[in-house]
């Protein structure tokens, strides 16, 4: 069989398998078995799990996903970012509406909407909006920080997919961010110009920096680290390692936050994700695919769009889109002179927007049922800023 039908079988799977409701990893294992036994030798794919599973790539890439995870349950403990939400309405109801989500967006965390659903729904009371509009205001800014800071799984992941530095991924993705914000923000400043006005405290400049320092200091420390090529994991270990001491945790919030990080269906995934990646590429199945692509004419800017959207759309995890998409447009992302910045950006920005409008994405679900609104409702909101995204990234692709 050829290697271009063997993947995209093997991808067909993976989807069937994650609408029957089988969590991404045992998925994403399960489609890389199928891509092998299709297309390799039956002895090597036992050799190629091996391989896997002793790699120092996929040990660093746990290692940092778990520092992460630690450091992220370790703020949740302290209510670091929670307790923000009360200070940040003193620049303004309006204005919060869009902030308390967005730094508490700093912390990734699964189903992370309704923590800051629950901190702004007193707020979107006063400001009386409705359901959808509470919902869409929430989980998009909540969701600001995902495609591009470095305490997101799927950020790291796509520079080990890719094998290159997390700062390169980072600094590539960046642009996306005040993009998401002002197209975005469009739609929300629409809604709100409608609101009543709503009483706010008093508090200076300097008062709401001191806070929004003191809640968020161990994000922005990860981010400046990494930036500045800091190796990801030591740069995790060492915000991981002062936030405990700053905080003074207890022995009993240090447990909790290694057995968070420690979870066995999120390490799985990991491995499979690895896994997936090196039975792309030991089967060629991916620079196959493109040359076929490339034959039948199907544009690059296309395959980098439909692709990851499907994926993210499908599976409604950030990582599984990564993991599953990016060993496949390996020859459009990378080339021999490195990093095609725009391809990947087109390509992340698509897979995440995916993700981000799936309706197995847990944020959705969980702030969509917090606010009791209807999914229909919210995409009618969601979904213009999220195509006028994927549109500047394109032009991008294509000028740049």
């Amino acid at each position: 069989m050829s290697a271009s039908l063997a993947l995209l079988l093997s991808i067909a799977g993976i989807l069937v398998l994650l609408r029957l409701k089988v969590h991404p990893g045992p998925a994403v294992f399960i489609g890389g078995l199928i891509l092998s036994f299709l297309v390799l030798p039956l002895a090597e794919t036992p050799r190629s799990i091996l391989g896997t599973a002793i790699d120092l790539q996929t040990w660093r890439l746990i290692g940092i996903i778990v520092c992460a995870f630690a450091l992220s349950k370790m703020m949740e403990q302290r209510h670091m970012l929670t307790s923000l939400a009360h200070t940040l309405e003193s620049i303004g109801p309006k204005m919060a509406m869009h902030v308390v989500p967005s730094v508490i967006g700093m912390v990734p965390m699964p189903g992370g909407a309704l923590v800051s659903a629950t901190a702004v729904k007193g707020l979107a009371e006063r400001l009386k909006l409705t359901p959808a509009q509470s919902t869409y205001i929430n989980f998009w800014f909540r969701h600001l920080w995902e495609l591009a800071v470095p305490v997101y799984p799927s950020v790291i992941a796509a520079s080990v997919v890719l094998a290159v530095p997390l700062s390169s991924v980072v600094i590539t993705m960046l642009p996306v961010i005040p993009l998401m914000a002002v197209l975005g923000g469009i739609i929300s400043m629409r809604i709100l110009r409608q609101a009543p006005p709503a009483a706010s405290q008093s508090l200076t400049g300097r008062q709401i920096t001191a806070e929004l320092l003191r809640a968020s200091w161990p994000v922005l420390l990860l981010v400046a680290m990494v930036i500045a090529g800091v190796e990801a994991l030591i740069a995790f270990l060492v915000a991981a390692v002062l936030l405990s001491i700053q905080q003074r945790l207890s022995r009993q919030e240090l447990r909790n936050a290694v057995r968070y990080a420690l979870g066995g269906k999120v390490l799985f995934l990991l491995f499979a994700v690895m896994a997936y990646k090196d039975f792309v590429e030991g089967s060629g199945a991916a620079h196959a695919l493109f040359s076929d692509m490339q034959r039948f004419g199907v544009p690059p800017s296309a395959i980098l769009i439909v692709l990851p959207l499907l994926i993210g759309f499908a599976a409604g995890l950030s990582m599984a889109f990564v993991g599953i998409a990016f060993p496949l447009l390996l020859p459009f992302i990378m080339t021999a002179d490195g990093i095609n910045a725009q391809a990947l950006f087109l390509a992340y920005v698509s897979g995440g927007l995916g993700y981000m409008v799936s309706p197995l994405h847990l944020c959705l679900i969980l702030s969509a049922e917090f606010f009791k609104a209807r999914l229909s409702d919210i995409y009618r909101l969601m979904v213009p800023p999220l195509i006028a995204v994927i549109l500047v990234a394109l032009i991008a692709y294509h000028l740049f």
